[in-house]
């Protein structure tokens, strides 16, 4: 594989994406078209960063995210082997830890249809399974991966008192945690997240170019601070076949 240097390191030529999303789509059209095919080794991760002129922290990222495609696997002492030419069509979440969590929200690019000041209602509580009450900023929109259909359709609340200007949550990618916690000195201390299956409605079918009816995975998150007080909620509902949740669960040594 060879290829010259796109933009700067962290981004795009354009700015657009992040460099290791840019450079996981190449190497996905590369492997596509059988360079290298099915059963051969993928590049070192020195010739990679050598090829593409970016950091080593960038190439793990982009074999993370063709791994979790299913196109490679990696094997500690024997390289990174490709081991299907086409992406599974799941998006991979993995559940393990908090910056599993935040892959998603950092990898899926969020595109606002709107956003309102609102306060709680009886109805939208019930959703999160919390009291009603208190103003929010929402912002509701779809995440997906550039050129694919999009992941989810997303409802994003957010304390007024502490929620940034909305050009600053655009762009944050609705990833506001880390904004409230140095702007604000609130700290998120606690994540909860609800998952359940359901079907697409009309209106969501709509929104993520799906058809209604069809099966669907919704996650709905609650963000609290050190004093158990919500500072942030999300509503998100996904396609069934674009979106699946991974868990290791991991035995601990009997003493």
């Amino acid at each position: 594989m060879t290829d010259t240097p796109t933009g700067p390191e962290g981004t795009d030529g354009g700015g657009l994406a992040p460099r290791y999303v840019t450079l996981a789509e190449t190497l996905k059209s590369r492997i596509a078209a059988g360079d290298p095919p099915v059963g051969e080794l993928l590049p070192t991760e020195h010739m990679l960063c050598e090829a593409h002129n970016v950091s080593r922290h960038t190439v793990r990222e982009s074999l993370r995210l063709l791994a979790e495609a299913g196109l490679i696997v990696r094997r500690r002492g024997a390289g990174t082997l490709v081991i299907a030419s086409e992406s599974k069509n799941a998006f991979a979440q993995r559940l393990g830890n908090v910056d599993d969590l935040m892959h998603y929200v950092r990898d899926a690019r969020l595109s606002p249809s709107g956003s309102e000041t609102v306060t709680l209602d009886a109805a939208a509580a019930r959703r999160f399974s919390i009291a009603p009450g208190g103003e929010f900023f929402k912002i509701s929109g779809t995440r997906g991966l550039e050129g694919q259909p999009p992941l989810a359709l997303t409802d994003i609340y957010v304390r007024k008192e502490i929620s940034p200007p909305v050009e600053v949550f655009v762009e944050l990618n609705g990833l506001v945690i880390d904004w409230i916690a140095k702007e604000k000195g609130v700290p998120t201390a606690r994540i909860d997240q609800q998952i359940s299956a359901g079907a697409l409605t009309e209106r969501e079918a709509a929104a993520l170019d799906a058809q209604p009816g069809a099966s669907a995975l919704r996650t709905r998150r609650r963000y609290y601070d050190t004093g158990g007080r919500i500072l942030a909620l999300s509503d998100s509902v996904h396609p069934g076949e674009r979106f699946t949740y991974e868990m290791s669960l991991m035995r601990e040594a009997e003493s």
